[in-house]
C-alpha cells in the first residue's frame, strides 16, 4: 500500500511540476511578445502602407460572446527600398487600397504593425503576467505537496 501511495505522490509532483513549466514557458513568451511589441512601436521605422487585403478573425468563446480581429495584409516600401509586405491588425475599418500607416524593426520589416497604440496593453500584459505566476506557484504547490507525501510514505 505504501508503494502505490508514494507512486502517486511521485505522478502528482510531476505533473505539478509540468504546470509550472508552463507557467513559467507562458510568461517568459509574453514578456518577450509585449517587449517587442512596446520595441517596435518605440523605435521602429515609420511607413505608409496600401492595403492589399482586409478579413476578420471570430473567436467564439463556449460560454459568452466571442470576439473579433480585423486584419489587414499590407504592403510598403521600407526605407532602404525594399519592398515587404506584413500582416497587421487593426482597430480601424480600412478597405483594399487605402493607406495605412505602419512601424516595423528594420531587420524584419515583415513583422510591421500598424501605428496605433492598442488600447489597454499594459493592463492586458499586467493581468497575463499576473495569471502565468499564479498557474506557476499552484503547480509548485502541487509538486511540493506531491513529492512530500512520496519522501513521506517512503520513509515510513
Amino acid at each position: 500500500m505504501l508503494a502505490v501511495g508514494g507512486a502517486f505522490g511521485v505522478v502528482f509532483g510531476s505533473v505539478g511540476l509540468l504546470f509550472a513549466a508552463f507557467g513559467i514557458t507562458m510568461l517568459v513568451l509574453g514578456a518577450r511578445k509585449s517587449a517587442e511589441y512596446r520595441r517596435v512601436l518605440r523605435e521602429g521605422r515609420f511607413a505608409e502602407a496600401r492595403c492589399l487585403e482586409t478579413y476578420v478573425v471570430h473567436r467564439h468563446s463556449g460560454d459568452g460572446p466571442g470576439t473579433s480581429q480585423r486584419r489587414l495584409i499590407v504592403a510598403f516600401r521600407t526605407g532602404d527600398g525594399r519592398e515587404a509586405r506584413a500582416e497587421v491588425v487593426s482597430r480601424h475599418p480600412y478597405v483594399a487600397g487605402d493607406v495605412v500607416p505602419v512601424r516595423y524593426p528594420p531587420e524584419r520589416p515583415d513583422r510591421a504593425m500598424a501605428a496605433e497604440a492598442a488600447p489597454g496593453v499594459g493592463a492586458i500584459t499586467c493581468c497575463f503576467g499576473a495569471a502565468m505566476v499564479l498557474f506557476t506557484c499552484v503547480g509548485l504547490l502541487f509538486a511540493a505537496m506531491g513529492f512530500g507525501v512520496a519522501a513521506f510514505l517512503g520513509t515510513s
